[in-house]
């Protein structure tokens, strides 16, 4: 079924939105003539001409639950019925918020059982890279600055999570000003094109232990905290060698330097597991979490901190915070979107959907020309297209927008990107059935089967 003709209502729609709105991550005054107005069953999202897709992107890795969960939507609508805002300044609160923490306490890995509520990713980055440095503060030791993070890694877009992101050529961060210090980027994990040409796991993990290596050069005791995704996200879903993530965890407990692990992609059961750090047996000093949070359905995300370092903050004075932190809505939607993980089993869902997709990607997309690897967990996975399989050479610009264009016309809403933007996301709502995903792989299969180089 092809795209259907623009009816006059979404003719006049685009006219608006390219002379009114600047859409992140696209050419200002330019738009993809699609404009989603609903969304229903789990996984569907409908323009404005009436054409249905099955959304293999939960949007932006975010709407975990998946689309018009009615259980979800009421708790909004009961909410707002009875506030509408509050503040958390000043040591106010509210009982939306309260039980929030004290579901996300049980979830949570470790001690990490304390949390600052913010509005969404970025901010969690933000706060937890000022926690971490007010942390070794009141620990006296003001010299600890410095943060460590991956390339390929996407952390955010604000003051100090745009710096953080690193992915291509360094476009998020181009133009927008110079640089505050303070930041090391060092190689990450990605296997299929190891930046020192080694292979797993002759290699000893060298991504790992070039940890240490920065830090002896650095000085451990200038360094607040290492920063890293559990799987890099918007990196092109890229999972890391099983002893990495153990292996950074020890590097940062024997120099007394806090490990940060983002979840805000990975977390709420999109790997299989409530978060992806379960997979290596890992806890971190902090962890930053928001989409799943409440299956996007409101704004809102959290940073988690454990026992040591709410101690080290209790009885001082935390100057820090937004407007909206700890917002009554997003908080009951929270609420919600918490309790609808248990009920509806969608860490097992995604656990067997998500084998059930690894299975079909090995034995028919891999063997394809145009695949070069696969990677990630759960619902939390994705291709890597090249031109071929020797060379690794990175899929033509021009042939990847035709690809995504075709499976918009066969209503398949997917995202290919990454750091060399030519892995296509797997990432599909973690409450989706074997039988619908196959639906929107059988697609993708034929249209890569047929992919050509120009």
């Amino acid at each position: 079924m092809s795209i259907p003709k623009a009816t006059a209502r979404t003719e006049e729609l685009l006219k608006i939105d390219s002379a009114h709105i600047v859409h992140p991550y696209a050419v200002v005054g330019e738009n993809t003539g699609i404009i989603f107005e609903s969304t229903h069953d789990r996984i569907y999202l409908v323009d404005t001409n009436g054409k249905e897709y099955i959304d293999l992107n939960a949007g932006l890795m975010c709407c975990n639950l998946g689309h018009g969960q009615k259980e979800l939507q009421d708790a909004i609508v009961e909410a707002i019925r009875k506030t509408d805002y509050t503040t958390s300044f000043y040591g106010f609160s509210n009982p939306y918020t309260i039980e929030c923490a004290r579901l996300l306490s049980e979830i949570t890995p470790g001690d990490l059982d304390h949390f600052f509520f913010v509005s969404g990713g970025s901010e969690a980055i933000d706060s937890a890279i000022k926690i971490a440095r007010l942390y070794w503060h009141h620990k006296g030791n003001d010299r600890k600055q410095k943060i460590i993070c991956l390339y390929n890694s996407y952390h955010g877009e604000l003051g100090i999570s745009t710096y953080l992101t690193r992915m291509g050529q360094g476009a998020p961060q181009r133009g927008f000003g110079a640089e505050p210090g303070g930041f090391i980027r060092i190689p990450g994990y990605y296997c299929y094109r190891c930046p020192f040409g080694n292979k797993y796991p002759d290699c000893g993990v060298l991504c790992a232990r070039l940890l240490k290596t920065v830090i002896e050069s650095e000085g451990a005791d200038s360094i607040a905290a290492f920063l890293v995704e559990p799987i890099q996200g918007s990196g092109g879903v890229i999972d890391p060698p099983p002893d990495y993530l153990p292996m950074v965890r020890k590097t940062c407990a024997d120099n007394e330097i806090l490990l940060i692990t983002d979840e805000v992609m990975s977390g709420f059961a999109r790997t299989g597991k409530m978060f992806a750090v379960e997979h290596y047996d890992v806890v971190p000093d902090i962890m930053t979490l928001a989409k799943g949070i409440t299956s996007a359905y409101i704004p809102f995300g959290a940073v988690a901190l454990n026992d040591e370092i709410f101690e080290a903050l209790k009885g001082q004075l935390f100057m820090h915070g937004m407007t909206y932190t700890g917002h009554p809505i997003a908080s009951a939607a929270s609420v919600a979107a918490l309790r609808l993980y248990k009920k509806l089993r969608v860490t097992e869902n995604a656990a067997k959907v998500g084998d059930h997709i690894r299975q079909r990607l090995e034995n028919e997309f891999l063997p394809l020309p145009c695949v070069g690897n696969i990677g990630g967990k759960g619902m939390f996975q994705a291709i890597e297209l090249v031109n071929d399989k020797e060379s690794k050479a990175v899929i033509d610009t021009d042939v990847k927008i035709e690809l995504w264009r075709k499976m918009l016309d066969r209503g398949v809403y997917g995202r290919i990107t990454g750091a060399l933007l030519n892995r296509m996301f797997i990432t599909p709502p973690c409450t989706i059935t074997i039988e619908e995903v196959d639906k929107a792989l059988d697609v993708v299969l034929e249209l890569l089967a047929k992919l050509k180089s120009k």
